[in-house]
């Protein structure tokens, strides 16, 4: 038995009832905060400037082929350094809203520093797409889905010029 996982992303106004992005796709292993809210246009042409923030990231994934349960679900910031000027903040949510690049209150977790998976966010999953309600701690439908991964880049004028970071957020589950 193996689950198949796919990275998916949700960008653009909130539609949909319960609310989902009017544009959901593929995300690319190469996820980037940036002054544009898509899945497809390189950091290079949208670049954060120092002050501002990046547009929020609802990204999730996707379990399909072969599989009992998916459980035990966590999310963190495992690898790389933010420097100075530079919080990355997020949160695990069923909640979808238009992104935006204003400093977003809801997202709680103050992701910048790495520590180890373990000690991540609870993440809960569900068979009909991330912005459902009801989540749970196991997920025995194919597809199976987590909750949105939600993030932002929070910058301010004291972030030295070109923003460029590289860091790994990682979600880790178990299936049977």
């Amino acid at each position: 038995m193996a689950a198949t996982f796919t990275w998916l992303q949700d960008n653009g106004a909130s539609t949909g009832s319960p609310a989902h992005g009017t544009t959901q796709a593929a995300a690319t292993s190469d996820n980037n905060w940036k002054n544009i809210d898509d899945a497809t246009s390189s950091i290079t042409s949208f670049p954060l400037t120092a002050g501002n923030n990046s547009y929020e990231k609802f990204i999730y994934a996707e379990f399909s082929g072969t599989f009992t349960t998916i459980t035990n679900g966590l999310w963190a910031h495992t690898a790389g350094t933010f420097g100075t000027g530079l919080t990355l903040k997020g949160v695990v949510s069923s909640t979808y809203t238009t992104p935006a690049t204003t400093t977003n209150s809801a997202l709680t977790t103050d992701m910048t520093s790495a520590i180890s998976v373990g000690s991540g966010a609870t993440v809960l999953f569900v068979g009909t797409g991330p912005q459902t309600g009801s989540p749970g701690a196991s997920c025995s439908t194919n597809p199976c889905f987590t909750q949105y991964l939600v993030s932002q880049l929070q910058t301010t004028s004291s972030a030295a010029s070109g923003l460029t970071i590289s860091a790994t957020l990682t979600l880790q589950y178990d299936e049977s």
